[in-house]
């Protein structure tokens, strides 16, 4: 009876520390947005050649204002997208609740070699957004290694190389952090990105932020891309859309491995 007793609270103590760490969504954006975003599911923002850009859909937590920051080049981005998504977790993949956790999305944002084969809409047609996609050794060392998932990914300096359909090989710096309630990442191109035989975009001049937070019963996941490429129409048109369908093509991928 005793060890009954005992199980039981346990068990009710782990709930509670699991309830007390998710975020209310509700609390995380303004009324109008939530109401939005309840509505749809997700929402967009765009900026394009914009002076002192006020970011609108950034979660009132302290990872996602962290991705506020991460750009630190003296220049300012020319393109900036947000992205914001709500989903309940019983939808995410199989809706298996014992995976629906920041550890295990943890793991998923790690997880680089399963982007390879990923798929994306460019231009009305499905392709293969990323031919190959694996950890490396370094920043300018393509030496495929393990994907780490170990663990926290708190702290965590890894490094990628992914061969985009759009933009060829490029290698990217992953800066990672986490606590109980959320998780982050930010992929910073350590190589140029190509479009053809331009230069689009240099290296250090793209940063794409990631941001997973527990809303109990719902998933919130923030997206950030920031980037600076020359003013050349061919090159407008291109990082627009392109950024814009990836980030859409990401979540659903990340969705997708729950």
């Amino acid at each position: 009876m005793k060890i009954r007793i005992c199980l039981f609270t346990l068990i009710f103590a782990f709930c509670s520390v699991f309830t007390a760490v998710a975020y209310d969504a509700s609390s995380l954006v303004d009324s109008n947005t939530y109401a939005e975003l309840k509505k749809k599911g997700q929402l967009q923002k765009t900026y394009y050649k914009k002076t002192n850009v006020q970011l609108t859909l950034v979660p009132n937590t302290a990872l996602a204002k962290a991705t506020t920051k991460n750009w630190t080049n003296s220049e300012a981005p020319v393109f900036i997208v947000e992205n914001l998504y709500l989903m309940p977790k019983k939808k995410m993949g199989s809706g298996d609740s014992s995976k629906t956790t920041i550890n295990y999305a943890s793991k998923v944002i790690r997880s680089v070699s399963k982007m390879q084969g990923m798929k994306y809409y460019s231009d009305g047609k499905l392709e293969t957004l990323y031919k190959e996609a694996y950890s490396i050794k370094g920043p300018n060392d393509r030496t495929k290694v393990a994907d780490d998932t170990a663990g926290s990914a708190d702290g965590k300096v890894l490094y990628c190389m992914q061969n985009d359909n759009s933009f060829g090989k490029t290698n990217y710096r992953m800066d990672y952090h986490q606590t109980a309630s959320e998780v982050s990442s930010c992929f910073t191109n350590t190589t140029p990105l190509y479009v053809g035989p331009i230069k689009g975009i240099n290296n250090g001049n793209l940063k794409i932020n990631l941001v997973i937070i527990d809303c109990g019963e719902d998933m919130m996941v923030y997206m950030l891309v920031q980037a600076k490429f020359p003013a050349l129409a061919m090159l407008e048109s291109s990082m627009n859309s392109s950024f814009s369908s990836r980030l859409d093509a990401i979540y659903k991928w990340f969705i997708s491995q729950f």
